[in-house]
């Protein structure tokens, strides 16, 4: 689970915003959730490389928007990472956490035996972002294709060409081990928007 805002950062996502530059972000740290999401499987290295990117975006994504239920994401290839897929749940009242939970398709076997980069194991494919506001609404789905060298890429892509709003992503994740601690993940990252300037009035 991820609160918003409070100053400790762990499990934080905080915005902000440039005015003089018409750029407004979002920065998040999610130690905790990812480890409890990752603990929750036994994927392989490469997989749970691409989950945790993929929460990290989805959680910077899901704060951005004005969202009553749940955003998701889902990245579809037709490599041996099938599917990596997320969701992002609203705080249900002021103060309260939101929740993201995440999972996996893949083929372990060509897995072991496809070298190279995460990313490569999508293969071709989309990605594809959710909306879903509730009862009584109609979700949205934008999907753009894979593209580029990761999943921050795809959803610089997705910005881009679905939603005309130029996005950049810089994300960090990854295995920390400390004196007398066992192993965990540490991850966080920044969201940046380039907002259309306003028309004089």
């Amino acid at each position: 689970m991820i609160s918003e805002p409070h100053i400790e950062w762990d499990e934080t996502i905080l915005p902000f915003q440039l005015d003089a530059s018409n750029v407004r972000g979002r920065a998040v740290r999610l130690d905790k959730c990812l480890n409890e999401i990752l603990g929750q499987h036994e994927y392989p290295a490469p997989v749970e490389a691409l989950v945790a990117e993929a929460v990290i975006l989805t959680a910077l994504i899901g704060q951005s928007i004005k969202l009553r239920w749940k955003l998701s994401l889902q990245i579809r290839g037709d490599g041996p990472a099938r599917l990596i897929a997320t969701d992002y749940f609203a705080p249900e009242a002021d103060g309260e956490p939101a929740k993201i939970r995440a999972w996996a398709s893949f083929d372990a076997d060509r897995i072991k035996s496809t070298p190279g980069p995460a990313f490569d194991l999508i293969g071709k494919g989309y990605f594809a972002v959710l909306i879903d506001q509730g009862e009584g609404t109609t979700p949205y789905s934008g999907l753009t294709p894979i593209a580029g060298q990761s999943l921050s890429d795809c959803a610089t892509t997705y910005f881009d060409q679905s939603e005309q709003l130029p996005t950049r992503f810089s994300l960090t994740f990854g295995r920390s081990t400390q004196p007398n601690q066992d192993e965990s993940w540490r991850a966080g990252g920044i969201m940046l928007q380039h907002l259309a300037k306003a028309s004089p009035s």
